[in-house]
C-alpha cells in the first residue's frame, strides 16, 4: 500500500510504502510503472517510480527503482557478489549516459551494503546523483539527474537524503 501526504513544506511530498518499507520525500508526485525483466537468474520484478520537474531552469528527474531478485541469487549478505553488482551497475552508468564519474563511495546504508557516485554530463551542463543499495534481496536505486545549478544540488542532497527503511 502506498500513502502520499501532501503537508509537507514547499511542496514536497512524503511518500510512505508499507508494501516495499520505505520512505522518501519528493518534490513532486511520483507517477509508477512495473517491469519484469527476464534473466539468467529468473525474473526480475522492479517498480520504477519518477517525477519529473517541468520547469526549464530545474529541469531535473527524480527517480527511484526497487527490484526483487529471485531468492538464491543475489542478496545483501553476499559481500562480493554485492560489490561486483554495485561496480558494475556505476561503469554501466557512466558509459550509457556518456559522462565523467567524479566520484564514487561504498556507503553502508542502515545496516546494509550500497554505494554512492555523481557524474558529470554533457559537457558539465547536467550531473546525476545516484544511491544504490541492497536489503536482503531487494535492490533500490534513486537517482537524480539534472542542470548543474545550486538550487537542483540542494534538492537532490535532500531527495537522497530522505529515503529510509521502514519496518511495520
Amino acid at each position: 500500500m502506498t500513502i502520499f501526504y501532501s503537508f509537507q513544506m514547499t511542496d514536497w511530498e512524503y511518500h510512505l510504502d508499507t508494501e516495499h518499507r520505505f520512505s522518501i520525500e519528493v518534490p513532486g508526485k511520483l507517477t509508477s510503472t512495473l517491469d519484469t525483466v527476464a534473466s539468467g537468474i529468473g525474473p526480475i520484478f522492479c517498480d520504477n517510480l519518477v517525477y519529473q520537474e517541468t520547469v526549464d531552469s530545474l529541469a531535473a528527474i527524480y527517480s527511484l527503482s526497487h527490484c526483487s531478485y529471485p531468492i538464491g541469487t543475489l542478496h545483501s549478505d553476499s559481500t562480493e557478489l554485492t560489490t561486483l553488482y554495485f561496480d558494475s551497475t556505476v561503469k554501466n552508468m557512466v558509459e550509457s549516459i556518456g559522462g565523467e564519474l567524479l566520484y564514487e563511495s561504498e556507503q553502508d546504508f542502515f545496516g546494509y551494503p550500497g554505494r554512492i557516485w555523481k557524474i558529470s554530463y554533457d559537457e558539465g551542463k547536467k550531473w546525476g546523483k545516484f544511491k544504490s543499495l541492497m536489503v536482503e534481496n531487494r535492490l533500490y536505486i534513486l537517482q537524480v539527474r539534472a542542470n548543474n545549478s545550486v538550487h537542483t544540488r540542494k534538492n537532490a542532497t535532500r531527495y537522497l537524503d530522505s529515503f529510509t527503511l521502514r519496518t511495520f
